[in-house]
């Protein structure tokens, strides 16, 4: 179960991170619902109140129902959809920062709500910015927890240490999400062409 987990959240992350901007052009419900059981786990986590990496069955059931409200929302409320994706991306991020906090219960998910709301503003003013730095840091947070799953002993990867002050987690994700936002960065232009040139057609 580990293993599988991990592959999954390392697979994602890897996506996310590479590339965030370009799926939320070309795969707009799929890219949806992927946020949508990111939210979903992290809720998950904070309403059973188990650290990041122990899966359970009511977390599965909180990431599939996060990824069908959110594909679905894309679909029926299409003018909405970059309100959305703050929503989705705002809240992943604070999830995964309350996660490496060791914040859960109430207080975890508060901080999720929180972060849905300022990333719905924010949407609304630098959205293409917006995305690409929160699926950088978020995917680069997802990848990190996919590979803890899978060697537990490598502290270096174990962001829920961070709250107990260990720096090299943190050095790590940041280091991995700024790597991250630079290649998107590298890559906007193209991406968005290329997607517009396929809308036309």
């Amino acid at each position: 179960m580990f293993l599988i987990n991990g592959i999954v959240l390392i697979l994602a992350g890897i996506g996310a991170m590479g590339f965030g901007l370009f799926l939320f052009y070309a795969l707009l419900p799929l890219f949806y619902a992927f946020f949508g059981a990111g939210v979903g786990y992290w809720l998950g986590s904070f309403f059973t109140s188990t650290i990041p990496g122990e899966m359970s069955f009511i977390k599965l059931l909180f990431s599939l129902g996060g990824a069908l409200v959110f594909a679905s929302a894309a679909y029926f409320l299409e003018g909405f959809r970059r309100i959305l994706i703050g929503i989705g991306l705002g809240s992943l991020i604070a999830g995964l920062i309350a996660s490496a906090l060791g914040l859960t219960g109430f207080l975890g998910s508060m901080i999720m709500l929180v972060g849905a709301v300022i990333g719905a503003g924010i949407t609304l003013s630098v959205f293409d910015s917006f995305i690409i730095i929160t699926s950088a840091l978020g995917g680069a947070g997802l990848a990190m927890d996919g590979v803890h799953l899978i060697f537990r002993s490598l502290g270096i990867v174990a962001r829920s240490s961070i709250a107990d002050g260990a720096v090299a987690p943190l050095i790590l994700w940041i280091v991995l999400g700024a790597a991250a936002t630079a290649w998107q960065f590298t890559n906007i232009e193209r991406w968005t062409r290329n997607v517009q040139r396929a809308t036309d057609q």
